[in-house]
């Protein structure tokens, strides 16, 4: 039985609440966990937590996330990418990219920066740093493996966007965006330096399986066919279904089938809407015909969820 996905929204986190030292026991948990008396928007949030992961659990963040890790380890599932996450690393996560952790060790320890499009939208470096490695569409993991003085620069900087955070004096706002700037600086001098050799394979048949799951991301709801996609990619529906599953051991099928259900899953959590609703959302003929897929890889109804839920 698969769990259902977990959003984390931070426009009801309660910034003075949530500090550095603050342990949460569940990542997807912080919005129940810390809530603001006016629910007003949080732009910006930083934090450092040795959380626990509900292993397997899907979610989704509403901000762009920076985060590095400071000790232990986990995989991570990201959109189409899968990596591990381990002592030293720093990876990108996007909104509304659904995400799962799997194999969190005990002493996992994470250190978070969240942000909104609209708090960079007035950084001046925005086109030539930001954009490329805000960019969804890559063709590898967001992520880096720090040296030791790479590491020793970030955590600086995350300490000190901690600090101005926490004492919220004057112009505090403004540097923090200032200090942020820098963290982008950094984080696009690594970023081109990446992704290195094993995470680019350099066969088309590699490329023509990522363009295929990036493709599904983005047009899961209008397209629900391997021709539909094979189309696109010029190739015919059997060569594509064959390199899908050379390069991800998957079927093509099940990759557009588990990102409609994840969306349906999402749907089922976090919207007010009927079946009905959500079934023509997601473009299916019926209501029926919707339940019956849902099942299938569910193992009951989207009426059962919804009433557990």
């Amino acid at each position: 039985m698969n769990n259902p996905i977990k959003t984390i929204n931070l426009d009801t986190i309660n910034s003075t609440n949530l500090l550095p030292s603050v342990k949460v026991e569940y990542l997807e948990n912080i919005t129940a966990r810390y809530k603001t008396i006016n629910n007003s928007i949080k732009n910006f949030i930083i934090f450092k937590t040795n959380c626990r992961l509900s292993q397997g659990v899907p979610y989704k963040l509403d901000h762009y996330a920076i985060t590095l890790c400071l000790r232990g380890s986990c995989q991570k599932t990201m959109g189409h990418h899968s990596f591990k996450i381990a002592a030293g690393t720093l990876h990108i996560t996007y909104p509304g990219m659904i995400s799962v952790f799997d194999n969190a060790s005990d002493d996992l320890e994470l250190y978070i920066v969240l942000f909104t499009k609209k708090f960079i939208d007035d950084l001046y470096l925005r086109e030539g740093v930001i954009e490329p490695m805000l960019n969804t569409n890559v063709d590898f993991p967001p992520l880096a493996h720090l040296d030791g003085n790479n590491f020793k620069s970030i955590l600086g900087l995350f300490e000190q966007m901690s600090n101005e955070y926490i004492k919220e004096e004057s112009f505090h706002v403004q540097i923090i965006q200032t200090l942020l700037m820098q963290l982008f600086y950094l984080c696009g001098r690594l970023f081109k330096d990446y992704p290195h050799e094993e995470h680019i394979k350099l066969s088309r048949s590699h490329h023509i399986a990522q363009l295929f799951k990036q493709n599904v991301d983005k047009l899961f709801i209008e397209k629900r066919t391997i021709q539909e996609y094979a189309d696109l990619l010029n190739i015919s529906p059997k060569h594509l279904g064959e390199i899908v599953k050379q390069e991800t051991n998957e079927s093509a099928l099940k990759i557009i089938h588990e990102r409609i259900y994840n969306e349906a899953l999402y749907m089922l959590n976090y919207t007010a809407m009927s079946i009905k609703e959500i079934s023509e959302y997601l473009n299916f003929d019926t209501p029926s015909h919707f339940t019956r897929f849902f099942k299938q890889i569910a193992g009951y109804t989207p009426t059962a969820f919804k009433k557990a839920v």
